[in-house]
């Protein structure tokens, strides 16, 4: 318990994410650590010899009259200095920034990706997980630079005030107390009101929330038409009245105290630190007269310098606990252990399959909440299977789980008389050909989005796509585009893109399962977009792909079902009836009725 109130401890987790950012910006750019930091005290290295130390100079030298010559000596040094610091200032930000930022970027997404193709897919299920996984996939490469030139800010802006303070000390050790009113001004006003202004943005959330999705559906084509038809707009209008109207509530609340804070603020930074520094100065020098006119001048400066180098210290500070609160969702997705390694080591399937089964399979998306009960079934040799029943039955869970996507919550399953849980979970993968019922498709030529990655010769890749192409019935349409399977899919990145209706897209999918040869074939309504012609010749063409395999699919339409070997007729989450199309009419049950009830509409 007590090792878990420190990790919840607000400095803990703040220190903790600048950490974070430390290691990675190191493991991914060290040049970008050291010259930032390098960078920052360089700048207030400039700022003190300007503020403090040539001023003290300069008047030291005239009230002891030395000779132009050498003033002017010590002044071209101290300006050398400065256009040798400037010139590596603007090196940093003109060259280094920008290319490591870069760095920065293409290495921290490359760590989030390798994570995303990690990452549970009962992770996508879960609100809590996915919110945090977005944040940290949208955020991590603005807030890693900054949070790491935050650090390197904190660091060198305090060396710079240890510097400051010590110089005043050596004048007068009495003036060190006048740094104590920007230090209240900061840490306790101005920190109590960044608090505030902070809570005042976490309550606003959900309102800016929606505020911008109503911003964002005023703009997207895919809202466009069913804003136009209907009257929908004035629903909008009136989400979006009230979520400004929240916001304007929720500021008015913090306003007079956010007001108040500000102004004691800069009464404690700049007030009374400037005006009680001149007076304190002033007494020294013109009425005890215990300081000369050069000490009066370095302090008031070097007290100048050390405020401001205080203010940017506090405001680093702030944009750090700011930033760690999007760099800790960072750091757990990057820490995250999938329940389901993608490079998990095991055995390696052997060929042939000669069996595939479900033992008292259940499982739930979440705990105790089961889509799934007490599936158990056996296929043996090449079948064609088939999963019906209405929506939400679980038809698509029973072959995610099949794909292992996900592991079941009670049960097991076969492949081969062996739990798919003991092979590598690459390979064993490769054992499905799949086109999935909300497959996607991608910005890439058609060729690309049917071969997915798996090269081989370019002749042999032609011929495969050709192949899946006739087989998914729009090989011909393929053919009549000027770039034939080289053309782009979607406007997303080229004005020559095409984009293609939904039945398209449904057989490009169709396609992209086509072009695998693999032992085991899973059709996930396949044909959910097309016509009943257009279905019944997809549905021949998978029967004959899936003759010397073991072939799924799912299909709401009973009519392409009646030719499987087995059907299974799920409802519920569990298995209602099974066997043939002809056994399962022969019973007269809810199968039958439902096929019945398809036919007279097909019919009518």
């Amino acid at each position: 318990m007590e090792g878990n109130s420190v990790k919840d401890n607000f400095l803990y987790r703040t220190f903790s994410s600048c950490k974070f950012a430390l290691e990675v910006g190191w493991k991914i750019s060290k040049k970008r650590v050291i010259l930032e930091f390098l960078q920052w005290i360089i700048f207030h290295v400039d700022w003190l010899i300007v503020s403090c130390v040539l001023i003290r100079f300069i008047l030291d030298m005239a009230m002891k009259q030395t000779s132009f010559e050498k003033m002017m000596l010590y002044v071209w040094s101290v300006v050398a200095l400065e256009a040798l610091l400037e010139i590596y200032s603007r090196f940093f930000e003109t060259y280094v920034k920008p290319v490591t930022d870069v760095k920065l970027y293409d290495g921290i997404n490359r760590m989030l990706y390798d994570k995303a193709c990690q990452v549970d897919m009962r992770c996508f299920e879960d609100s809590e997980f996915y919110n945090e996984y977005m944040m940290a996939v949208s955020q991590a490469h603005i807030k890693l630079p900054e949070t790491l030139q935050g650090v390197c800010q904190i660091l060198a802006r305090f060396v710079a005030m240890i510097v400051g303070t010590v110089i005043i000390y050596q004048i007068d050790p009495l003036a060190v107390l006048f740094v104590i009113f920007p230090i209240l001004g900061n840490f306790v006003f101005y920190g109590i009101l960044n608090s505030r202004i902070f809570r005042m943005e976490k309550e606003n959330i959900v309102f800016q929330r929606m505020a911008d999705y109503v911003n964002r559906t005023i703009h997207l084509g895919e809202y466009a038409k069913e804003i136009r038809m209907t009257n929908v707009f004035r629903l909008l209008k009136k989400q979006y009245d009230r979520a400004v109207s929240a916001i304007r509530k929720v500021i008015g609340q913090y306003s007079l105290g956010n007001m108040i804070l500000f102004w004691l603020f800069q009464y404690f930074t700049f007030t009374l630190l400037q005006e009680g520094a001149v007076l304190y100065a002033g007494y020294r020098v013109l009425v005890s007269g215990t300081m000369v006119f050069a000490q009066m001048a370095v302090i008031q400066t070097t007290m100048n310098s050390n405020t401001w180098t205080l203010i940017g210290f506090a405001d680093s500070v702030m944009a750090i606990v700011k930033n760690s609160l999007y760099l800790e969702q960072t750091q757990h997705f990057l820490e995250y252990q999938p329940a389901i390694p993608e490079d998990q080591e095991g055995m390696l399937p052997k060929l042939p399959i000669r069996s595939v089964e479900f033992e008292h399979v259940s499982f739930g998306y979440k705990e105790s909440d089961y889509v799934l009960k007490d599936i158990s079934f056996k296929i043996e040799g090449n079948q064609s299977i088939a999963l019906a029943g209405y929506n939400g039955a679980g038809k698509s869970t029973v072959m995610k789980l099949l794909m292992r996507l996900y592991d079941p919550s009670e049960g097991r399953i076969l492949v081969n008389g062996i739990d798919i849980r003991e092979y590598q979970v690459r390979a064993y993968r490769d054992l499905f050909a799949a086109a999935f019922q909300n497959g996607r498709i991608f910005a890439n030529t058609i060729e690309e989005n049917i071969l997915m990655g798996r090269h081989t010769e370019e002749e042999k890749d032609h011929e495969k796509v050709q192949r899946a192409l006739k087989l998914a019935d729009i090989y011909e349409e393929v053919e009549n585009q000027p770039l034939q399977e080289k053309t782009i899919l979607t406007r997303e990145f080229s004005k020559e893109g095409v984009v293609l209706s939904g039945g398209q897209n449904q057989k490009i999918l169709a396609a992209r399962a086509f072009a695998k040869d693999c032992p085991i074939a899973v059709f996930d309504e396949p044909s959910s977009a097309l016509d009943p012609l257009a279905e019944y010749h997809l549905f021949e063409n998978i029967r004959e792909y899936g003759r010397d395999r073991i072939l799924f699919f799912i299909s709401h339409r009973l009519s392409s079902v009646r030719d499987a070997d087995l059907v299974f007729y799920l409802k519920n989450g569990r298995i209602q009836e099974r066997g043939s199309h002809v056994e399962l009419m022969s019973r007269n049950g809810e199968y039958a009725s439902l096929y019945k009830l398809q036919a007279e509409n097909y019919q009518g």
